[in-house]
This record gives C-alpha cells, sequence and structure tokens, in this order.
C-alpha cells in the first residue's frame, strides 16, 4: 500500500478517487508543529536554533500519520506547492525521523499545481527531494515573527499600548493611519467648471469650455464664482457657434491579465463584496476540489495546454474575430514570482456547468471569465474630440466621446475599479468642421477637491503588493489580523480607518520601531526572504542581519519611560484628537492629552490625581465637530445621520455624502434638496433571470442610489451589471423587522 499525505481532508477524498486501489490518502489539516510559546525558543546565542512541538490538538493526527507510515510500502508528501506547503512536509519528515521511521520505508516529495488526475500522476510519477531552501526561507519568516512577537509585544502589554505588533501587520496599520492624516490634514480647494448645452441638427451634446478670451481654461482656472460671472457676462444665449476642428482616433484595449493572488482578492472584493479571508476560504475549496488551480501565486503566465485549451473553446463559441492570431502572453511583474508556476485559472474549458452553488459558483464564475477573456482579442474603440467655436471667438467649447466598435475580451470580462473612472462612453453625433452648433444653454458647477480616498481592501492589497510588501500567502492574513486586533474598522463603503488603539500603537511603533513600520526595510526583508528560498541568501545571514538591527531598537525601547512615550504619542496624535485646537481641560483649565489603561486610551487631564476630568476617544472634539449640524442659512443645515451625511429643511433630507462640512454651501444643499425632491427616473437593468422580473437602478433613494425588484431594494454605490444586480437580490436577506417567524 502506498500512503500520501496532503493538508485538507476534501483535497485528499479528491486525489484517493484518482489512484484507486493500492493508494490510501490521508491529511495532515495543516502545519502540525510550531515553535514552543515561550522565551528562547529561537536562541539568538546560538544560530537561532528553534525548539519546536506538536501543536496543541495534533497529536492524534501525528498518531494517525506514524501508524498508517508503519504500514506503508513507499510514502508521498503532498503538501501545498509553495513554502508553506514545503515546511510541513519538511516538519511532517523530521517527525518520522525522530521515531526513526525513515530508512524502512522509501519517502518522496510531490507537488502539483492542480488537482486533476493528469497532473497527479505526473507528480507521483516524478517525486524529488524536500527543497531545502524554501524551508530555510519558512525558518526565517518563522523566526522573524517568534522574535518581534516574544521581544516587542511584551512592551505593549506592560505599558497598556496595544496587544502585539507584527512584522507586515504593522505596515499596513502604519498606511491606513498615515491615509487618515492626510485627509485630516486635507484642505479643500475651489473651483468651477463651465459646459454647454449644444445643438447640431436635431442631436444634442455637451462640451466644457476649454478657451475664454484668449486664455486656457483647465481644471483649476476659475477659481470662484467671481470667475464663472465674469465668463457668464459674456455668454448670453442662445449662441451660435461652428466646428473649428475634429480629432478622431482608434483606440485599443488589451485584455487583463489571468488572476493572481492579490488581483483575484482585490476584484473580488469590488464585484463580490467579499473580504481577502474569505475570497481565499472559497477558493481553496476550489482548489481542493479539483476546479482551480493553486491559489496562492504571484504569476500570471498560463501553461501551454491551458493556452490551447482555452483558445480552442473561444473559435468554437466566439468565433476566429475574438481569437488572437497569436497567444497573448503576459509577463509576471512581480520579480519574486517563483513559488508558482501558473496564473489561477480552471483545470478545465469544456464549458459544463459544474454543480457550484452559492458563494464557489460565484468566484469560480470570476475565475472562469477572467481566464477566458485574457486570451481574446482587443476591444476597440472610436474616439472623437471636438472644438466648438463661438462665431465672436470668445469662448471655444471641447466635447469628447468615445464608443466601443468592436467587443473583444469585453463580451466576456470587464474589470471593476476601486473609485470613480473618468472614462466616459458618451456618443457625439455625426459632425464636420464648419457645421454649425446652436448654444442652447450655459451650465455651472461648483467642485471643491476631495482628499485621498481611505482603503478598501482592495486598494490596500494592491499597495502592500506596490510596495513589495507581504506575499500572496499572507495578503489574507493581513486583513483579517488588522481587524480582529482592532487597529482598524469598515465603515459602510468597506474602507478602514483607524481605531483610537490603531493610533496608539502606529504613533509608538513610529517613534520607536522605526524600521518595522518603514515600507522600505519591510520591502528588503520580503525580498530576503525570496532571496533566502531562491538559495541566493544563507538563512543565517538573513537571521543575523534582521536582528542585528531589531534588537537595538527593541533594547533602547525597554528603557524609555511611559512618561516619555505618552508625549511622544500626544504629539502625533495632536491634531487628529484636537481639530480645533483647544486642548483646554474645561473643568480645570490644564492641558488634555493621552492617558492609558488596561481598557484602553483615553484623554485625561494633566492635573491628574487633582483634575479627574476624562473623555473616551471616541468624544474626542473632533469626534463632536462632524457630529454638530452646521447651519447653511435659509433654514437648512448639513447633518451626519445613520446613513452618512445629508441635508435638510426640517420638512424635507436629501443625502450629501460627496460633501463635508467644509465643502457644503447652501447652493449645493438647496441643489440636493430640489433634486431630492423629483422622482428619479428609475434605469432598466434587465430580467432577473431566477425570478423572471425585471430588476430597476434608482440613482437617488432616501438613503442614496438603490437596486429594486419584486418588492426587493438592495443599496450601491454605482448602477452594477446584470449579475451583480441578479446576486444582490437573490441573496439579500430578510431583515428581522420584517421577517416571518
Amino acid at each position: 500500500m502506498n500512503l500520501l499525505i496532503v493538508e485538507s481532508p476534501s483535497k485528499a477524498k479528491t486525489i484517493e478517487k484518482y489512484l484507486g486501489k493500492g493508494w490510501h490518502v490521508i491529511a495532515s489539516v495543516g502545519h502540525v508543529r510550531d515553535l514552543v510559546p515561550e522565551n528562547g525558543s529561537v536562541d539568538t546565542k546560538n544560530n537561532f536554533e528553534m525548539r519546536w512541538q506538536i501543536m496543541p490538538g495534533k497529536e492524534k493526527k501525528i498518531k494517525l500519520i506514524t501508524d498508517e507510515v508503519k504500514k506503508a510500502d513507499a510514502v508521498y508528501l503532498a503538501s501545498d506547492p509553495d513554502r508553506e506547503g514545503e515546511a510541513i512536509a519538511w516538519h511532517i519528515l523530521d517527525i518520522l525521523k525522530s521515531k526513526k521511521l525513515i530508512g524502512k520505508t522509501p519517502i518522496y516529495r510531490v507537488a502539483f499545481h492542480e488537482i486533476t488526475k493528469n497532473a497527479v500522476m505526473n507528480a507521483i510519477k516524478e517525486p524529488r527531494e524536500i527543497d531545502s531552501n524554501l524551508v530555510d526561507a519558512y525558518l526565517v519568516r518563522r523566526a522573524l515573527d517568534y522574535l518581534i512577537g516574544f521581544e516587542i509585544s511584551p512592551l505593549l502589554w506592560r505599558r497598556n499600548l496595544g496587544r502585539s505588533a507584527g512584522r507586515v501587520q504593522s505596515v499596513a496599520v502604519k498606511l491606513v493611519v498615515d491615509r487618515e492624516r492626510e485627509i485630516e490634514d486635507f484642505n479643500p480647494v475651489e473651483y468651477w467648471s463651465v459646459s454647454a448645452g449644444c445643438k447640431l441638427d436635431k442631436s444634442n451634446f455637451n462640451a466644457g469650455l476649454s478657451y475664454f478670451d484668449g486664455q486656457k481654461i483647465e481644471k483649476m482656472t476659475l477659481k470662484n464664482k467671481s470667475d464663472v460671472d465674469t465668463v457668464l457676462s459674456k455668454l448670453k444665449t442662445p449662441i451660435n457657434a461652428t466646428v473649428s476642428n475634429i480629432d478622431k482616433k482608434k483606440l485599443s484595449y488589451r485584455p487583463y491579465a489571468p488572476f493572481t493572488t492579490s488581483t483575484l482578492q482585490q476584484e473580488a472584493a469590488r464585484k463580490l463584496y467579499f473580504s481577502s479571508k474569505k475570497t481565499m476560504s472559497v477558493a481553496q475549496k476550489l482548489y481542493e476540489n479539483g476546479f482551480i488551480t493553486y491559489m496562492r501565486t504571484d504569476a500570471t503566465n498560463l501553461s501551454n495546454e491551458a493556452v490551447s485549451e482555452i483558445r480552442n473553446f473561444i473559435s468554437k463559441n466566439y468565433g476566429n474575430t475574438f481569437l488572437p492570431k497569436s497567444p497573448n502572453i503576459y509577463v509576471t511583474k512581480s520579480k519574486n514570482a517563483q513559488e508558482a508556476h501558473e496564473a489561477i485559472r480552471p483545470t478545465h474549458f469544456d464549458g459544463a456547468e459544474h454543480e457550484l452553488s452559492g458563494d464557489e459558483k460565484k468566484l469560480y464564475d470570476l475565475i472562469w471569465k477572467r481566464t477566458i477573456a485574457c486570451q481574446m482579442t482587443n476591444a476597440e474603440f472610436d474616439s472623437v474630440a471636438a472644438d466648438i467655436v463661438t462665431n465672436d471667438k470668445i469662448a471655444t467649447f471641447h466635447a469628447v466621446g468615445r464608443a466601443r466598435t468592436f467587443d473583444g475580451f469585453m463580451k466576456v470580462y470587464i474589470e471593476d475599479k476601486d473609485d470613480n473612472d473618468d472614462e466616459s462612453d458618451a456618443k457625439l453625433p455625426v459632425m464636420n468642421v464648419g457645421d454649425n452648433v446652436t448654444i442652447s444653454e450655459i451650465d455651472t458647477d461648483q467642485h471643491f477637491t476631495q482628499p485621498p480616498a481611505r482603503y478598501t481592501e482592495a486598494s490596500l492589497v494592491k499597495k502592500l503588493e506596490e510596495l513589495g510588501i507581504g506575499r500572496p500567502s499572507t495578503y489574507a492574513a493581513i486583513m483579517s489580523t488588522i481587524v480582529e486586533r482592532k487597529y482598524v474598522e469598515q465603515d459602510k463603503q468597506r474602507r478602514f480607518h483607524p481605531t483610537p488603539g490603531g493610533w496608539v500603537i502606529a504613533a509608538y511603533l513610529a517613534k520607536y520601531f522605526t524600521d518595522l513600520v518603514d515600507v522600505n526595510f519591510t520591502a528588503k526583508t520580503e525580498d530576503t526572504l525570496d532571496d533566502v528560498s531562491n538559495g541566493k541568501t544563507d538563512k543565517l545571514a538573513a537571521l543575523n542581519d534582521f536582528w542585528g538591527d531589531t534588537e537595538k531598537m527593541i533594547s533602547g525601547a525597554r528603557d524609555i519611560k511611559t512618561t516619555d512615550i505618552i508625549d511622544e504619542i500626544n504629539k502625533f496624535m495632536n491634531k487628529h484628537l484636537f481639530v480645533d485646537g483647544n486642548d483646554k481641560c474645561p473643568k480645570c483649565g490644564g492641558k488634555l492629552g493621552i492617558k492609558l489603561s488596561k481598557f484602553g486610551a483615553f484623554i485625561g487631564c494633566e492635573n491628574y490625581p487633582k483634575c479627574d476630568y476624562t473623555k473616551r476617544l471616541s468624544d474626542a472634539p473632533e469626534a463632536n465637530a462632524k457630529q454638530e449640524p452646521k447651519d447653511l442659512g435659509d433654514g437648512i443645515s448639513y447633518r451626519i445621520g445613520r446613513f452618512g451625511p445629508y441635508v435638510t429643511d426640517g420638512t424635507k433630507n436629501a443625502p450629501a455624502k460627496k460633501y463635508t462640512s467644509e465643502t457644503i454651501t447652501l447652493e449645493i444643499a438647496r441643489e440636493l434638496l430640489e433634486g431630492g425632491n423629483k422622482k428619479a427616473e428609475p434605469v432598466e437593468i434587465g430580467v432577473n433571470p431566477k425570478t423572471n422580473k425585471m430588476i430597476y437602478y434608482y440613482p437617488t433613494g432616501r438613503y442614496g442610489a438603490y437596486i429594486s425588484s419584486n418588492k426587493v431594494n438592495v443599496s450601491v454605490s454605482d448602477q452594477p451589471d446584470l449579475e451583480t444586480a441578479a446576486d444582490l437580490i437573490n441573496n439579500k436577506k430578510p431583515t428581522k423587522r420584517f421577517s416571518k417567524k
């Protein structure tokens, strides 16, 4: 009997079906051994020797493995094909050595990147030794994480600064805090735009002011209402104008590369609203049941066999006009994409409907469409830009239109964006130079520059990847850890903002552990781990290099007085806590600042214990300032409610989600209220295939945009496609208030 050991039970069942008689497949259920959770388990004085123990709860699993090994004719270690998988195989082999089971039974290492019969059988035909370089990289990574955890975390606990600090998680928290500081420091700048409602024959279109009185009009040229009034004083409608120039271009857009771990997490967050952790959990199930290739990879290439299957499918189902003459080749951007051979893709492309449902079906469809689309032809567009000059030559307006002339890959798949995309698919009428145009109306819009957007899971993963921080196997863990440790929270738009605890730990680490939260230092550490896994750097050299600098930081931090630490945190957080500049105690006039306790940070008076004034961080002045209604005049006010910012005149409310108390004006509020009184015309998205009822998109509602079908309403940020809309409608859970008992 041959024994094959994998990581998960579901994978074991799938593989045992392929292998048939004479084989027994069992699962280790992930890692079986870890460092002893005590000081000294990584001996920095003795070449970083490590002390291991069987993980609690895994004793029975180890007994099962050793009992089965004793009965086996040959043993195949088939854990996942990455650094962690190699480590699991190494741990199992080391345990078997300690029990003197090596020598009697041959033991092989096999790895496969997809769970299909061919892949499994081919791997068994070509066994190899355990990759010592990959194991060394794992040992370095585990030692670094242990040393940080056991050396820095106690400094946090003792001073009530936080629960723990992680090598990569700390950088993620710092990025979120830094973004929040940018937002708080941001000063919106007013600017205006002028546009013309144009008519050519029977066609209407819009054009933006590009030149006025010999001056080029750029985004920030018109700074205020006075500037706009100067323009309006010389533009009295109707205005006769002429098409002075036309610029036509052919645009071609290449398909997106097939999914890596990072891009899959980003797109699943945008399209399916999955967290990174959920995406990886669902992908794991798809992989273990043989539907997709291995889901931890930063490679974008596909095997020749897969490309051939995809091209055959495209030719058969879409026609040769959608098939490029030669395969599309994608170059992996990551310089260290050596841990997996292919991008994430389906294992088969026969178009057969798999017996999938729920989240697994949604994610599989996303992967399938992206993979098929990556080998299709480019999408083609016609772009037209026209200049319209008033006959008195005082003003020039610029109109742009874009029309898709050939779907190409977009027939199957279109990628979503993190934030608004400026590209427009508005169409212009057919026009020629010299055509007469009538400008029937002039519109003006007031704008304010916007602060950078808070990170979503998708954009934070993307940022970490751009900085070279984290790897495919760690992104999901980073996202879930910073939330579970309550260093960040997510708002209703699923965007991260730091908690008071996140602010405190970011302030402490930025001052006393500069390297730990420095993106360049962390990226360099990740590169070093990759160099170890490639055999370019020695394990001990990597550990010594890292530990030398880190030990100095830790030694220095131990002797710092808590009062000095609090002073530094107050400097870091002062503007965040006291946005109005008032940090005086209302009770005694003393200075307010951060205080630390086992229940978390709070605001207290410097004259404690004589003055016992305290305030929760959530009650800080800046928080109250944002919640206070702002009187805009004429009985209209700006407020923050349960569903976000809104304006009200006492009888009517209108959402004001795009504005802050600094950017809202009386004119904007009036427009919002007037627009709120007009019932928005619904847009037909399409027929729900499950209920056969039409799905409508409403751009405005009591709480913002929403979709509706068959008396089911779901809030949305933008108009979704039919598939997404149907998923949202069909999967909406009834609220407790209206659900039947």
